[in-house]
């Protein structure tokens, strides 16, 4: 059975060079193939998703995006520059370009939140400290914490864990920001306030925003465009229109939320939706 792919829309970014593009990307783990020839571009400015079932690729295309790990094979250019072979110090001008919000929100927890937010300000500047207080405090304000600069993470609810990952994420005023799952682990209500702070930073700051999740209502909510990952392929990338009017099967079966069956009802279940 052929499965057809939606087409790969750009929006109003047409004219545009890629900021992040991704050239036939190859991960592998010893026999096991995590990606399998993945080409993304994400533009200047937009809220790129990308989605997909666990074990689909999500994090492993984030983690080679952020240029934490090299691939087994292909390109990521960040800014036309290849992070897949670039230099340690090349590696890490990019990233001086990029915040990254973790999953797990990683903050240091001997530190307080001001101190965690002030961390790469006082690494890869040479700021003044009063100047690096005052714009802590303006970050943290900008992500509804600024009563809290004091506070340790373990004094933290998980939402304001997740926020002040974010403060500190875009402590350097970052082109590009990065989640991973921004709303794992949260209640419905923090979930839409961790969407909307989204929504906020891209229309304050105007920043290139990369999204792994897999929670259907956040992503149809914050993204511009869409990729959808299964087995390390992509099935289609798309506005989210174009994604939710996708009659692919298994794009289907994901945001329908129709769980595999045994081998011949799956089976009787795709091939009824390649008839719709």
């Amino acid at each position: 059975m052929s499965e057809p792919k939606l087409p790969s829309s750009r929006a109003h970014w047409a004219s545009d060079a890629p900021i992040i593009s991704v050239r036939d990307l190859v991960v592998r783990y010893g026999d096991k193939t995590v990606l399998d020839g993945i080409n993304l571009d994400i533009f200047t400015g937009e809220t790129m998703v990308i989605m997909g079932g666990s074990g689909s690729g999500k994090s492993t295309l984030l983690r080679r995006i952020m240029g934490i790990d090299r691939p087994t094979s292909g390109h990521v250019f960040i800014k036309n520059v290849d992070i897949s072979c670039a230099t340690e110090e090349e590696v890490n001008d990019i990233r001086r370009i990029m915040g990254i919000s973790f999953q797990s929100a990683a903050l240091f927890n001997s530190m307080t939140l001001a101190d965690n937010v002030a961390l790469p300000l006082r690494e890869h500047t040479n700021l003044a400290e009063s100047t690096i207080r005052l714009m802590t405090r303006m970050k943290l304000s900008q992500v509804g914490l600024g009563d809290a600069e004091n506070l340790y993470p373990a004094q933290l609810s998980g939402g304001m864990r997740k926020r002040a990952s974010v403060a500190r994420a875009i402590a350097m005023d970052p082109e590009i920001l990065l989640f991973d799952e921004p709303s794992a682990g949260l209640d419905p209500i923090i979930a839409a306030e961790i969407d909307s702070l989204i929504l906020q930073l891209k229309s304050a700051f105007k920043m290139t925003i990369v999204v792994v999740t897999h929670e259907l209502a956040s992503a149809f909510l914050i993204a511009d465009r869409m990729c959808m990952l299964r087995h390390g392929k992509i099935l289609a990338v798309g506005t989210t229109e174009e994604i939710r009017q996708s009659t692919h099967p298994r794009i289907r079966q994901f945001l329908d939320r129709v769980p595999d069956q045994a081998a011949g009802g799956q089976d009787d279940y795709l091939q009824t939706l390649t008839k719709i």
